[in-house]
């Protein structure tokens, strides 16, 4: 499955049109360096047999040819000092490599991105929202498909399931990677005349065996030689692919393909606010990182293992435990009753307490000859008192029910997917399709601005300039800015047929076109990036005046498009009220 992945053999046979080529460019090129690694030991393996070819003779003969001896064949005495002569690299490398291209490419078979039906679901799921919206089906103008849509878009955004299986797979990768270019280096050393021998793994007989006795040759030592450079130079260039790969799934905006990030952030709804949560800060966006890995090293195996004895132990949540929450207005309308009773008891007994206390005094008859003079006392008592009641009252409101603070978006399955299509995809495709899940105007919505566009009366040139689309119009502006950014092509239908426009040069995005005065045009248009249209813009028509002279007067050589409209409509409304 892995494999059908990477290479998109099934879109390649045209059985699978209904998916994306997720392999971008690099994780083609780990297959292919792994798979070079594996062509490598078979080769070896190949050209030097299952065991390693060893050539002795007596000693004599190294030195002169001539004795008899040096004729006979000593097959059977070098078999005998193999164990002697050959050290762990020579008897061993051919079988290094093939274990080692087992891993690599074994590795590519374990279902922890690539092969995964939770990594392919979550692609499968973006791709129907892509093809219906760029298809334009009219089934996307109905309000439960949006529905559904905008609950599949949530479950991206919120998931971090394939930065986190691709930040895994890459990262054994790597780390294998990187134990095999220093086990293969290491054995290479040894091949060569330079005497290192970090290991202490070379034989030390010095070529020389059965007390000295014979001299021997290994004839394939030239051969490990060069082929553990080439293993090793492949292993580096591919640790290093690895090592891209794994800072892609870190999330840094701008950096290692994560370009789309930086447009996100940008992005912004109609009352000027952040549609996305995205980290810019790279510093923030690795200490975070770093918090997750820690935690998936540490904590979550303790999490696990609790879990674990939990479910064991039986020890669940029963329904008697779970206490139904009253509702906070009732809460509230019901300390509000207590207090107002609690209030008027003590205002009760403090009245009761203060008559007996008069009588008790012989008071009485003060207190019935003054009451006129108290009432305006006791009005003024109770001012103070339904001013504290009021302090009272705003110290209970309820504060504001704290919210969770929105979790940074870097590593959210929706940017994660967008930034590995833009190596198949084109990125001016994925940003205009951010119009289309999100409240952002788009390029569709460029007019013909009238105030801007002008008749230039010195030549009969007509510069005709369009409205920004906002920060969309930006975002392609800034993607395309090596390439000229965006461009705006069109041309004007008019009595002489078409009339193809040119550039200005204080503008590139205005469109001049010569015309004959007191002739009606239709301009058509549409803007395009990268040599392909992106959007097609409304027809425009308008009228041009037979005599220039009032407007000349008026607005001078450069007159605005709007006069042009504003007589062109009040010349067809007085026309038409003539005819009724």
């Amino acid at each position: 499955m892995a494999f059908l992945d990477i290479l998109n053999i099934p879109g390649l046979l045209g059985t699978d049109l209904h998916a994306f080529k997720r392999a971008n460019i690099y994780d083609k090129l780990d297959l292919g360096l792994a798979g070079v690694v594996a062509l490598i030991g078979v080769s070896v393996l190949i050209l030097n047999g299952f065991s390693s070819p060893l050539t002795c003779v007596p000693a004599g003969c190294s030195l002169s040819g001539t004795s008899t001896n040096c004729a006979l064949d000593w097959t059977y005495q070098s078999g005998l000092c193999k164990n002697e002569v050959l050290s762990l690299p020579d008897a061993n490398f051919h079988y290094l490599l093939v274990v080692l291209a087992l891993l690599l490419v074994g590795l590519l078979t374990v279902p922890i991105y690539w092969g995964s039906n939770a990594s392919k679901e979550l692609f499968d799921n973006f791709y129907y929202i892509w093809a219906k919206l760029k298809n334009g089906d009219e089934e996307c103008k109905d309000v439960e498909w949006k529905r559904r849509m905008h609950f599949v878009l949530d479950q991206l955004k919120s998931g971090k399931t394939l930065s986190t299986r691709y930040a895994i797979y890459h990262g054994l990768a790597l780390v294998l990677d990187l134990v095999a270019l220093v086990v293969v280096g290491l054995f290479t050393l040894n091949f060569t005349d330079l005497g290192l021998d970090p290991l202490g793994v070379a034989s030390t007989s010095g070529g020389k065996c059965a007390a000295d006795g014979f001299t021997c040759a290994i004839p394939n030592r030239d051969l490990f030689k060069w082929f553990g450079v080439l293993t090793c130079f492949v292993l580096l260039v591919k640790a290093v692919i690895n090592l891209k790969c794994l800072l892609f799934s870190l999330g840094l905006p701008g950096l290692f393909g994560r370009n789309f990030l930086i447009y996100a952030d940008n992005l912004k709804d109609n009352s000027d606010k952040s549609i996305y949560n995205i980290q810019t800060n790279p510093i923030m966006v690795l200490l975070h990182t770093l918090l997750v890995v820690l935690k998936l090293i540490f904590i979550a195996p303790i999490q696990w293992l609790l879990a674990f004895c939990r479910f064991y132990a039986r020890k669940h949540d029963s329904p008697k435990e779970i206490i139904k929450r009253l509702s906070a207005t009732n809460i509230r309308a019901e300390q509000k009753e207590t207090k107002k009773v609690e209030k008027e008891a003590k205002a009760l007994e403090t009245a009761v307490n203060g008559d007996d206390a008069a009588v008790k005094n012989g008071d009485a008859a003060a207190k019935n000859g003054d009451a006129k003079k108290e009432k305006p006392k006791e009005k003024e008592e109770k001012k103070p008192k339904e001013a504290e009641e009021k302090k009272e009252e705003k110290k209970e409101e309820p504060k504001s029910t704290p919210l969770v603070a929105r979790p940074a978006q870097n590593w959210s399955d929706l940017f994660f997917i967008i930034d590995i299509l833009s190596y198949n995809i084109d990125q001016c495709d994925l940003i205009l399709f951010m119009t289309k899940i999100n409240p952002v105007p788009g390029l569709e919505n460029k007019k013909v601005n009238v105030d801007i566009s002008y008749l230039d009366t010195s030549n009969n040139t007509m510069v005709v300039s369009h409205t920004d689309a906002g920060v969309i119009e930006s975002l392609l502006d800034t993607e395309l800015a090596t390439e000229g950014g965006l461009q705006i092509v069109g041309w004007l239908e008019g009595p002489t047929g078409i009339m193809w426009s040119q550039k200005t040069q204080d503008n590139p995005k205005n469109l001049a076109f010569a015309v004959s005065l007191g002739s009606t045009y239709e301009l058509v248009s549409a803007v395009y990036g990268r040599g392909r249209m992106l959007a097609r813009l409304q027809n425009f028509t308008f009228q041009c005046p037979q005599d220039t002279k009032k407007q000349i007067k008026k607005y001078g050589n450069n007159v605005p498009l709007s006069a042009f409209i504003s007589q062109s409509l009040f010349q067809k409304f007085s026309s038409e009220g003539v005819t009724a």
